[in-house]
């Protein structure tokens, strides 16, 4: 049970799948906007994920997933500024064990453009691409990970972070990051529990160019851990300054003092600021009536403001489901202020329904409230908001857009 909840909070995923990856690998239907949908049964812990592609975020049109790809459940695609798609095998396994990538072709459907398989029992969810020959693949569950050629979609080598495991947990590599030729690997450093056990971010260090070990970096004085989301890519991310943030997830509220927070590491350094200190744990987020939990999904857009899906149990504390309560809320994070607003009128989410993205300049959100299931959006400029732009089939798990 334990497990489950950590799959639940940190990556949405579970032992149970009952997706076949093989069920379509053609084209879908056309469009620049990508979303993905997780259909689930009634408990919330099994089910499939499904991708497609739309031309129109609006309108109040309803999407089914006749036209989608298969998905492996529990983990969601990565879009990489090259355009490629990569989308993943389940989470926890029972689907095919492959990496594919996909690209938007000529009458923008998703084409499947190459597969590599990849090793048993990975838990692989985050890609970040190097060049247009070199990218990385994470293997969460191994310690591992996976250098490969992107245009051939073949394996290179290996980078093993196992070294790196702390006593009783592994080092459970997390989102990855490339600034600088470096590789900056989140090491997440859990127990059997899937939990942390102390306070501390920790990263490792890799120099692009021949993937030699640079340094470990460690600390314990900001007082959170979990550093990034396992399958969110956005939870690592450099701004227009050329400063690293890192969304940190603690204990997921789970255990007092294992905090969330925000960590930096500032432009031409490579340690951890400990200037920079954000606890999400103990702030006080204005609009929320109970402690917010952690960030459960990021969006970055510039001048210090990251959108973000906040995670906070005392939502709806009666629902003793971790899947099926409604604990997600739509918030802004200032990272210069460190401060955390919660955004009016969106409605609240799952944990299956924390879609996020940018389309046409407004912050779009995925929603599973208790009206219906969709996209809701909220304006940066005007904070005008939208709920029920469009309506899917299935909880909305991913949301990217090519039109931003």
């Amino acid at each position: 049970m334990k497990k489950a909840f950590y799959l639940f909070l940190a990556a949405f995923a579970t032992v149970f799948s009952s997706c076949d990856d093989d069920d379509n690998d053609g084209t879908s239907s056309s469009g620049k906007i990508l979303f993905s949908t997780t259909v689930t049964n009634p408990a919330g812990d099994s089910g499939s994920g499904y991708l497609q592609t739309i031309s129109e975020l609006g309108g109040g049109a309803n999407y089914d997933n006749y036209n989608a790809i298969s998905l492996g459940f529990g983990s969601y695609p990565c879009v990489c500024e090259s355009g490629n798609i990569y989308v993943f095998p389940d989470y926890m396994g029972g689907s095919k064990l492959e990496l594919k990538k996909y690209v938007l072709n000529s009458s923008n459907q998703l084409e499947l453009k190459g597969t590599m398989l990849l090793p048993a029992n990975s838990s692989a969810a985050i890609v970040v691409e190097a060049n247009s020959k070199k990218a990385y693949v994470c293997c969460q569950s191994l310690d591992l990970i996976i250098v490969f050629n992107p245009e051939t979609m073949t394996e290179i080598s290996r980078i093993d972070v196992s070294s790196f495991r702390n006593e009783g947990v592994s080092a459970y590599p997390g989102a990855l990051c490339i600034r600088d030729n470096i590789l900056y690997v989140t090491l997440e450093q859990y127990n059997s529990q899937w939990m942390p056990v102390e306070n501390s971010v920790e990263l490792a260090l890799y120099n692009v160019s021949d993937d030699s070990f640079i340094k470990r970096i460690r600390n314990t004085s900001l007082g959170y851990c979990g550093p990034s989301r396992p399958i969110d890519n956005q939870s690592i991310f450099v701004d227009e300054n050329g400063d690293m943030y890192i969304n940190c997830v603690g204990s997921f509220g789970y255990i007092p003092g294992l905090d969330a927070g925000i960590a930096r590491i500032k432009k031409g350094e490579t340690e951890i600021d400990e200037s920079y200190k954000f606890n999400l744990s103990s702030a006080t987020v204005e609009g929320l009536p109970c402690n917010l939990n952690m960030i459960g999904k990021c969006q970055y857009t510039s001048n210090g403001i990251m959108y973000g899906y906040g995670y906070a149990i005392g939502l709806d504390p009666e629902n003793t489901n971790t899947y099926t309560a409604r604990t997600g809320v739509p918030v802004v994070v200032d990272l210069n202020k460190k401060t955390v607003k919660v955004i009016k009128g969106l409605p609240l989410t799952n944990g299956h329904g924390m879609a996020m993205g940018i389309h046409k300049g407004k912050i779009v959100y995925g929603s599973a409230n208790d009206s219906y299931n969709g996209f809701c959006t909220y304006d940066p400029v005007t904070e005008d908001i939208e709920t029920k732009v469009i309506t899917v089939s299935g909880f909305p798990s991913f949301f990217y857009s090519f039109e931003k």
